[in-house]
């Protein structure tokens, strides 16, 4: 099958997207707010530490090997299918996200387009209360120490994948592009981006590690 379609259809839907942004968006706002809110979590987690042992170091680590498991599911089961009552997530990710950017037109094309590419501003704050009671869990039952690497690790997780999935739809003049590996993981995910693929294969986004686990890494 041709891509053309492809690739018509989804100018028309950025067309509809950019005509629809609320007059008021103001994209640098919503990239500074959530990286700076995320520093400085970390940064505070940073500064409570104790003297973490090196069993307790394991927590990086194992958060961040979890974390893409959990990213796999979240992005095939949540943003790939119509779940009650956060179907808004299917609509936001497949319906409109997935419209604009497919496979051979991936690229942003404007500073506006960052409201089709991040998380809502709020997300991180969001994480932030879903993660704390794990945190203070952790931190009972574990040591005061694992609780905050916990909580730093997930949250760095997060900028770490909003900045990746930016990357992967900057303009190829963008020369970080061009170096390995985020070369191959921009690939990865632009396959992801075919229509014919999206629903099935390449649900990672910050790796291919739980694509390959779960057989469903595609070229």
């Amino acid at each position: 099958m041709s891509p053309v379609p492809d690739l018509e259809r989804a100018a028309a839907a950025r067309a509809r997207f950019l005509a629809q942004l609320p007059r008021g968006y103001r994209p640098w706002l919503h990239l500074a707010v959530p990286n700076l809110y995320g520093a400085l979590l970390i940064a505070a987690c940073a500064t409570q530490l104790a003297e973490p042992t090196r069993a307790q170091w394991l927590t990086v680590p194992l958060t961040l090997v979890l974390a893409q498991a959990v990213e796999w599911r979240f992005h095939r089961d949540l943003l790939h299918r119509r779940v009650s009552p956060v179907q808004w997530l299917y609509d936001a990710h497949t319906v409109s996200h997935h419209a604009v950017y497919v496979r051979g037109a991936m690229t942003i094309r404007e500073p506006r387009e960052l409201r089709g590419i991040l998380f809502p501003w709020w997300a991180l704050g969001l994480i932030t209360a879903l993660m704390t009671p794990f945190a203070l869990a952790l931190g009972w039952l574990c040591g005061r120490d694992v609780g905050l690497l916990f909580l730093a690790t997930t949250h760095a997780y997060v900028l770490l994948y909003e900045a990746l999935h930016l990357a992967y739809h900057l303009p190829p003049r963008f020369q970080v592009l061009q170096r390995w590996p985020l070369r191959a993981l921009a690939a990865h995910h632009a396959a992801h981006h075919d229509p014919r693929l999206m629903q099935r294969a390449n649900f990672g986004v910050t790796s291919p590690l739980w694509d390959l686990v779960r057989g469903t890494r595609r070229p």
